[in-house]
């Protein structure tokens, strides 16, 4: 599957070695060749005719197995654009995506009846309605039908734009729920929700019968932190009942994912992975529009990495997708900032959205609805301003 990611100027001299296994002075010279940004295409099983195209268009390249870097040269770009066009239309398809979603703003998502996520006008603001009792952060706090819907119903009044209950931990270390207890705590939150707020109400679970419980009972989009791993006939429900459905990166499971979790490239493999899931929702017919992807931050990923995912977040959009970014009150700021108790991440966490947003983020996944939704709209402000040139 070939795959092209846009990197900015900051990350072209140690990102394309370590993305495309290239030497440090073959990232030294594209990284002087031009100061703005760099093409990673990945994947290509032969790369020969892509090499051939650069050369023809007299673009400095280099190559490792199966993927080729290059400085990005505004000049030359529509040469090589016309010279892929013949030698590989389908590196040229991902070029374009890549391209585009680096740029451009996410599109809009339709919802099942009527209506719309307007994730091109702005970020949306997702408010997490939690029904565990063992959540990393609010466990228990939300534990009855009736006071999570109250406590839902007050994110809607902060402004949040999608209501997402959960009812299985995942926390790490976090053994599993059984469908019908899973299926117990979250239909009468959704079913509450669903009667009360306009807000769409979003259903985060693996499993195939609460998704259909939750779509039944009002739920209007499916988050899945398995990406449709665990349960095969997830992508087909999403695909039959035209739900969206967030599609999260995690290594291995919440009980294990923890436990010393290793990347090469951290940004590489997750692009990698959400890059075959969209494809398998496809495969199993959710629409192209209705496909979101989470890079998991918290889901099987040490600090560092989760550092790196957040500073490199734009790389994301390169898969032509509307991206999700669900950094509140994780482990990962408390270890940055001294290791602060979950209590006091709520600076850290504005931090995390503030870039995330910047980074072109459609959704940003978190507790705190009314400070983060003001944060939110006031890097789109700045981000605006930039743009106008005022």
């Amino acid at each position: 599957m070939i795959r092209a990611r846009v990197l900015a100027a900051s990350h072209v001299g140690e990102l394309v070695s370590s993305l495309a296994g290239l030497r440090p002075e073959e990232a030294s010279r594209l990284a002087l060749a031009h100061p703005s940004r760099a093409i990673v295409l990945e994947g290509l099983d032969d790369p020969g005719p892509v090499e051939a195209a650069l050369t023809a268009a007299g673009i400095p390249h280099a190559r490792a197995a199966g993927t080729l870097a290059w400085a990005a040269d505004p000049i030359r770009t529509a040469e090589l654009h016309r010279l892929l066009a013949d030698a590989d239309p389908a590196a040229l398809g991902a070029l374009h995506r890549a391209m585009a979603g680096w740029v451009s703003a996410p599109r809009d998502v339709p919802l099942p009846g009527e209506g719309a996520l307007r994730l091109s006008a702005r970020a949306h603001v997702m408010g997490i309605v939690n029904v565990t009792p063992d959540s990393f952060s609010d466990g228990g706090r939300f534990g009855s039908p009736a006071a999570a819907v109250e406590h839902g119903l007050a994110l809607a009044e902060e402004g949040a734009d999608i209501l997402d209950v959960g009812g299985e931990s995942t926390r790490p270390g976090a053994d599993r729920v059984d469908a019908a207890e899973e299926i117990r705590r979250v239909i009468p939150v959704v079913e509450g929700l669903a009667a009360k707020t306009p807000v769409p109400v979003s259903i985060d679970t693996t499993k195939a019968a609460v998704a259909r419980a939750a779509l039944d009972a009002g739920a209007r989009i499916l988050n899945d932190v398995s990406a449709g791993r665990f349960d095969s006939e997830i992508l087909p429900l999403a695909a039959e009942r035209g739900a969206p459905v967030v599609l999260m990166h995690m290594k291995g499971e919440p009980r294990t994912m923890q436990r010393d979790p290793v990347y090469a490239d951290v940004v590489g493999e997750v692009a990698a992975f959400l890059d075959e899931r969209a494809a398998a929702a496809r495969a199993a017919g959710v629409a192209e529009d209705r496909i979101l992807l989470d890079p998991g931050f918290g889901f099987g990923k040490t600090r560092e990495h989760n550092l790196v995912l957040l500073a490199r977040l734009r790389e994301l959009r390169c898969l032509g997708y509307p991206v999700v970014a669900g950094t509140s009150r994780k482990s990962f700021i408390g270890a940055t900032l001294g290791d602060l108790p979950v209590a006091e991440r709520l600076e850290g966490t504005a931090a995390t959205v503030a870039l995330a947003v910047a980074a072109g983020a459609a959704v940003v996944r978190v507790h705190d609805v009314l400070a983060m939704a003001r944060v939110a709209s006031m890097v789109e402000a700045v981000v605006g301003a930039g743009l106008r040139g005022s």
